[in-house]
């Protein structure tokens, strides 16, 4: 059985959680050339007066790596993460993945990550915000 995921036909069940600090692109290179099907990158935080930082700059390149791109994207606001999807999708990415489970403080702390399930109504504008400002595969 193999996954699809939009117009992405994965070739094994092999995938590569997002994990900050770790699924950065050497490491996501690896796991390709080990089998996985697809990897997601760390969560990014994409925001206007960010993106020229070098920061921003490593964890948005993605020049070699092999489709599908999916890249994460945190925050707390609807209009925040159509802005940050929209730009990810400027830097490759074939998939949105919205971080909605990072139980850690400093995430959790700013109504980010997994702290987002208290509230459906923001987790259902973020989804239709994200949803309708790009045309890839938002998960």
């Amino acid at each position: 059985m193999f996954i699809k995921i939009g117009q992405y036909q994965l070739k094994s069940q092999v995938l590569l959680a997002p994990m900050a600090g770790t699924s950065d692109k050497p490491f996501r290179m690896l796991c390709k050339a080990q089998g996985a099907a697809l990897t997601t990158s760390e969560m990014v935080v994409i925001q206007q007066h960010l993106l020229n930082t070098n920061k921003s700059k490593y964890r948005l390149d993605f020049k070699g790596e092999s489709a599908p791109i999916s890249i994460q994207i945190a925050g707390s606001e609807a209009d925040e993460l159509a802005f940050s999807a929209q730009k990810a999708v400027e830097f490759g990415a074939d998939i949105i993945d919205i971080n909605m489970g990072c139980p850690a403080k400093k995430v959790c702390s700013k109504a980010a990550g997994s702290a987002l399930m208290q509230d459906e109504i923001l987790v259902r504008d973020i989804l239709n915000a994200v949803t309708s400002s790009v045309d890839v595969p938002v998960t």
